[in-house]
């Protein structure tokens, strides 16, 4: 099979949509040879930082001489980035045999997108002699398919309000299913918590006889943002407890790794004319964040372009951006669960900001590009972002550095078979 035949497979099971328990993933899990034994894993639960805090650990780690596998979701720039050795991709081949292999395991068992990730990254990570893997959970904890990695440490990053019909109807709620990805006996990894997400914690640890340790944050992080010294802390304290190494010497190493690090659309400034700045703020904490940075860095209001799914704190969202963002270009994302451009466009207006419609994400870029010489941000879904920052390079915009991958292996980024990222529990 080719790679591109492979990937249009994989993304057609995102058809299947959402589908609850754990017993197809650990039937393909048991069919790849249960891999995730292989290897110690550390889990990042939580609704925002889980992405920066994974990548934070993969690097410390990689920097203290382990093999480290590292798996993300959802993708930005290509589907491969969600497997990474050493912070290099999954190669193409890799897919493209697990595939081959398990494609009858995969129909006998129903499996969906992210089972089928999941058990491929956990494969391949074996199969490359990866000794440690810095894990982000999709959704949830509990029914999430990571949960099969079963891992001895788990880090929760904190909890708002989201996927009320999936995970609960408040805090104290999502983060007891956050935080029930931690196994009996592991280790919890935690900052103190608002009173009631305190006493879900309480119960689990109490519950499932956890060690709670409360981190410190990092005095620095590679990445601009107010709260990511907090995701620095937590990386820095997972990576002390793994190694055994002291809090000292963890955050030497993390000065050295973070030297080099990287990650693709968080408060990402891609220079270019105009300069962008990316930025996958998807809820109103994320994009509290984005606005804190700005206010520090630029006079505003800014253009931008921004797109949410229609599952998100969208509202709420556009409200904050009031004397930020203006003009302010809304498009759709590519994804089933997008929320209309002109639906947002009106909820700008109504809130007495300059607003303009355009559908197409390449045609919004476009339109915003004609408005400043300064600078352009983009935000909102990963599907609007990642899809923004593909066009804005292939225009010619702006670089796209990314570590290891040739520019012919962007294009093939599975958006021609895009439909909903259904992050499965």
């Amino acid at each position: 099979m080719r790679y591109s035949d492979v990937e249009e497979y994989i993304f057609a099971r995102r058809r299947m949509g959402m589908k609850f328990g754990l017993d197809r993933v650990r039937k393909l899990m048991a069919a790849a040879g249960d891999p995730q034994r292989s290897y110690r894993t550390v889990h990042i639960v939580g609704t925002n930082g889980k992405g920066s805090t994974t990548a934070y650990l993969a690097g410390i780690l990689q920097e203290m001489g382990y093999r480290v596998g590292r798996m993300t979701s959802p993708h930005l720039l290509h589907y491969r980035e969600r497997a990474a050795v050493n912070g290099e991709w999954i190669p193409e081949s890799e897919v493209v045999e697990f595939v081959e292999t398990f494609r009858d395991s995969i129909e006998q068992f129903r499996a969906t997108f992210f089972e089928i990730t999941t058990v491929m990254s956990a494969w391949y990570f074996r199969k490359a002699g990866v000794e440690v893997v810095s894990a982000e959970a999709g959704l949830g904890g509990r029914l999430d398919a990571t949960r099969l990695l079963d891992g001895g440490i788990t880090v929760f990053t904190g909890v708002e309000i989201e996927h009320r019909r999936i995970l609960g109807p408040t805090e104290a709620a999502i983060a007891t299913e956050k935080v029930a990805m931690a196994k009996e006996g592991s280790i919890l990894v935690a900052y103190t918590q608002k009173p009631e997400v305190e006493e879900a914690i309480a119960s689990a640890v109490a519950g499932r006889n956890l060690r709670r340790v409360v981190p410190e944050p990092s005095p620095f992080a590679p990445l601009p943002g107010g709260y990511q010294p907090l995701n620095a802390g937590l990386a820095v304290a997972a990576a002390g407890l793994l190694s055994g190494r002291p809090a000292e010497e963890v955050l030497e190493v993390f000065r050295n790794s973070g030297r080099s690090f990287r990650w693709a659309g968080r408060i990402d400034l891609r220079e270019g004319e105009p300069p962008v700045l990316f930025d996958v703020a998807h809820s109103p904490g994320s994009m509290a964040g984005l606005i804190e940075y700005l206010g520090r860095e630029r006079a505003l209001p800014v253009p931008a372009v921004v797109g949410f799914l229609e599952d998100k704190f969208w509202r709420e969202m556009t409200l904050q951006m009031k004397g930020v963002f203006e003009p302010v270009v809304a498009t759709t994302p590519l994804n089933e669960r997008s929320l209309p451009a002109e639906i947002l466009v009106k909820e700008f207006r109504r809130h007495g900001i300059e607003a303009l419609c355009q559908d197409d994400i390449g045609k919004a870029m476009d339109t915003a590009r004609g408005m400043t010489r300064d600078l352009l941000v983009v935000t909102g879904s990963f599907f609007v972002t990642g899809e923004a920052m593909l066009h804005a390079w292939r225009c010619g915009w702006i670089r796209l550095p990314e570590r290891g991958e040739e520019p012919h292996q962007l294009f093939r980024s599975g958006r021609d078979v895009d439909t909903p990222e259904m992050t499965d529990l």
